[in-house]
């Protein structure tokens, strides 16, 4: 039996019930206080004041992809095209120069051409839906394009025709994002990687064999694309041990706002198109129809209003099977009607705070008119409607107190303004995005609260969440990560 002591444990349950000892025993919490028997601990841990909680996890991002950022050129801090310039010159002695974050500040191919003739060069957006490449990649990919910028099923071609990492570079991968992600105090997370890279066999593949040496509780979305092979090899459906389960088909319904392809009520400024649905909607429903005839549950991709209440009247009309959950991913935008709608189905949203602080107020400048709901998140958690805490990370930093902090303030990184304060989150719920609300989507039971018989994930850090201001969200220290009662990550002074 393990006793940590010297701590603030917070059970979860309301934000007032705080213990101060806690006893575990076979990866799972015995007792508190002074229902813990200290003369009968095999090892104490000593928390020295530190702040205890669940297990955080993110809900939504690609792990495969995380690690592979880490080791990329990265864009996102480029806001001229001089600056970009400047980036990609100090990869020069590269055959093929790929930098992903970028953020379109109106490069196209013949901007790239002026510097770049002889290799190939691919940039891809912030938003991973769309690319800009030189003349050279066009021709390389055997494209024509007037401007080089590509978008939707044109950037997902190219994605899928880039030479694939080896079987034990998608091992070092995961190994570096496992690393990372402990070390910010998550304990697990739900990710889109089947499809990416080296198809479902040696992905999935991968992730059994790194977790057997590094923990992490890793709930794998199929990609619609992959649902195919998933059903032809021999794995089960749900979970497959202690650290890894197969979860919901990943489909996508719309774009993105930034590629002016989400899909929504009123017309982008300026122009005619509403966005779109990537898919086509009949494919799409194709494919539900046939993820239901396996008797599975769906995760969806959509950012749109319209797009929003489309996939709602969709998993409507053809539910998934009793006592499954739907997922919804993202739904920053929103009407009264379609907010009606899904309260009544069974399904959860995966939501990124992050993506308030970088999107706003530049999505404003997109729309002709403003949405109803604008990341609705407080709207969403009145009206009984299960949302989780997520970055989508490499799109955003997997560090879950940047999206408790953008939860709670609602405060844009591009003018410092806060923005619909109506649906900010108080600290303990902001809290429970990752880590309560983040597991509903996991068979692997029962986790989320501290409770005699739940899972000893737990997540400590320096100081209480529930007191910080603001700007001390930037400066919180992970001090330990517990997975399954054992510390994967500990801090260093």
């Amino acid at each position: 039996m393990k006793c940590y002591i010297h701590g603030f444990f917070h059970s979860m349950n309301d934000h007032k019930d705080v213990y101060h000892v806690m006893a575990t025993q076979e990866g799972k919490i015995k007792s508190f206080d002074n229902d813990v028997d200290l003369t009968l601990c095999d090892e104490i841990i000593d928390l020295k004041g530190g702040h205890l909680y669940p297990g955080f996890v993110d809900a939504h991002l690609h792990m495969m992809g995380y690690g592979e950022y880490l080791d990329m050129i990265h864009l996102s801090s480029c806001q001229t095209k001089d600056e970009v310039i400047a980036k990609l010159l100090a990869a020069k002695s590269q055959d093929m120069i790929f930098a992903i974050g970028y953020l379109d500040v109106g490069i196209t191919k013949h901007d790239l051409d002026t510097y770049f003739l002889d290799q190939v060069v691919i940039l891809r957006h912030n938003d991973f839906h769309a690319l800009t490449l030189n003349s050279k990649a066009l021709s390389h990919f055997n494209i024509q394009d007037e401007t080089g910028i590509l978008k939707e099923s044109k950037a997902s071609y190219i994605m899928q025709n880039i030479p694939k990492p080896s079987f034990s570079k998608l091992h070092t991968m995961l190994t570096k994002s496992i690393e990372s992600l402990t070390s910010f105090g998550l304990t697990g997370g739900h990710t889109d990687d089947l499809f990416y890279y080296n198809g479902f066999k040696e992905t999935y593949q991968a992730f059994h064999e790194v977790l057997e040496h590094h923990p992490f509780r890793s709930h794998l979305l199929i990609h619609h694309e992959v649902l195919d092979d998933f059903i032809q090899s021999d794995q089960p459906w749900g979970i497959q041990n202690n650290y890894l389960e197969l979860g919901a088909i990943k489909m996508f319904y719309d774009g993105t706002m930034s590629s002016k392809t989400a899909l929504m009520y009123h017309p982008y400024q300026g122009e005619k198109t509403h966005g779109e649905v990537v898919m086509g909607y009949a494919q799409f429903t194709d494919v539900l129809k046939k993820v239901r005839s396996f008797g599975l549950s769906a995760a969806i991709h959509v950012i749109g209003d319209k797009g929003l209440e489309d996939v709602v009247d969709l998993l409507t009309k053809y539910p998934p099977k009793e006592g499954l959950i739907d997922r919804i991913i993202h739904a920053p935008w929103a009407d009264q009607k379609t907010i009606e709608k899904m309260k009544s189905l069974p399904c959860s949203l995966d939501i990124q705070p992050q993506f308030l602080s970088s999107d706003l107020p530049r999505a404003f400048h997109f729309f002709s008119v403003k949405p109803d709901y604008v990341f609705p998140w407080k709207t969403y958690l009145d009206e009984k409607i299960i949302i989780s805490g997520s970055s989508d990370a490499p799109v955003e930093i997997p560090n879950p107190f940047l999206g408790m902090k953008d939860a709670i303030f609602r405060r844009s990184n591009q003018d410092h303004k806060t923005y619909e304060t109506q649906e900010a989150l108080s600290h303990f719920e902001a809290i429970k995005l990752y880590a309560t609300y983040a597991h509903a989507q996991s068979s692997l039971q029962p986790r989320g609260y501290l409770k005699p018989g739940y899972l000893a994930d737990f997540t400590v850090c320096d100081r209480d969440i529930e007191t910080l201001k603001e700007e001390e969200f930037h400066d919180i220290n992970v001090i330990m990560t517990i997975i399954d009662d054992h510390i994967v990550y500990k801090l260093t002074r």
